[in-house]
């Protein structure tokens, strides 16, 4: 597997600053994670809470995922753990960072703004679980931007962008308050290279790549800004962008995707699933878990796979 590609930004080289909580890999033990359909699990908050015995609470493992199989978040909790990791993962297919500035596709998404106000804030930001987790023992991650893009990016409006920031900074600076220290962001993958984009043409792959090439400059900056800005904070941004063009240029540029036969369509029969994460179906020329799409926009877990592994590389697994 090639080395974790991704910037990492701290409190230690400003001097009369705190310090930042970060330890080591092994010794996170919970993880709060937030985001779309690449992300989402299908957690309940109101449904079994995670404990050492059961990672990730509800549903059974792997959840409900758009992967055909585990996504990165299973492949944090259960492959590439260090520790007994317990994960919250707030995530809901379709979020964009706030509904109001960029529409979901149904009014029932919840948004990364409902995310943080109407699930996180309430539930887990105050006792009990405040005296379970703290600053040393926590990570919180951020995976949203791919529908922002995909629903807005032929607008080219940068004063979207600058309202979009404004929001997405403040819902994690009412994370740090919470007492959140660790970060992590991941950028948008290059999905004007997936089947959707492709499809309407060289035009719309190359706007929308400059659009993403934004917004991902952007997440570096809220990153930076946010380890300027507040005492003791620890981030990192995970390029997934390049994970992604790394595998679509070479499946063997990763040992989890080296497996991967086609990187630019994806057959039908597997593209709302397949009966089983190894599935080859008679209508497609290879298994699902060969395809690097499931459908039009979304990767198969070989991908979540490698992109685990490549948060894992950058934190450092100690």
């Amino acid at each position: 597997m090639k080395g974790s590609i991704g910037l990492c930004f701290s409190l230690s080289a400003l001097a009369g600053v705190a310090q930042a909580t970060w330890t080591k890999w092994k010794d996170v033990e919970y993880l709060f994670v937030f985001g779309d359909s690449y992300t989402q699990t299908g957690f309940n908050i109101n449904g079994t809470q995670p404990s050492p015995s059961n990672p990730m609470g509800n549903p059974p493992y792997p959840g409900w995922t758009s992967s055909n199989g585990p996504n990165w978040v299973d492949f944090l909790t259960y492959t590439y753990n260090a520790s007994r990791l317990q994960t919250y993962n707030l995530a809901y297919g379709g979020a964009t960072v706030d509904a109001a500035l960029v529409t979901p596709y149904a009014p029932t998404v919840l948004s990364l703004k409902n995310q943080v106000q109407d699930l996180y804030l309430p539930k887990y930001a105050k006792a009990p679980f405040t005296s379970k987790w703290n600053g040393d023992n926590s990570l919180f991650l951020f995976w949203i931007g791919i529908n922002d893009v995909g629903n807005s990016w032929w607008l080219n409006n940068g004063t979207l962008y600058d309202e979009i920031f404004r929001v997405y900074g403040d819902l994690v600076d009412s994370i740090y308050d919470s007492g959140a220290r660790n970060f992590v962001f991941l950028t948008v993958p290059p999905v004007n290279l997936a089947p959707l984009t492709l499809a309407s043409g060289e035009w719309s792959v190359e706007n929308e790549g400059l659009v993403i090439a934004d917004w991902n400059k952007r997440v570096k900056g809220m990153a930076e800004g946010l380890v300027k800005g507040k005492s003791g904070v620890k981030t990192w941004v995970h390029d997934t962008w390049k994970v992604f063009n790394d595998v679509i240029k070479d499946p063997k540029a990763f040992e989890q995707t080296q497996g991967l036969k086609n990187v630019m369509g994806f057959c039908k029969a597997y593209s709302n699933g397949a009966p089983t994460w190894y599935t080859k179906d008679a209508s497609c020329a290879y298994a699902v878990n060969e395809y690097f799409w499931l459908n039009d926009l979304h990767p198969t877990f070989p991908v979540h796979n490698a992109t685990a592994a490549d948060i894992v590389a950058l934190l450092g697994k100690e």
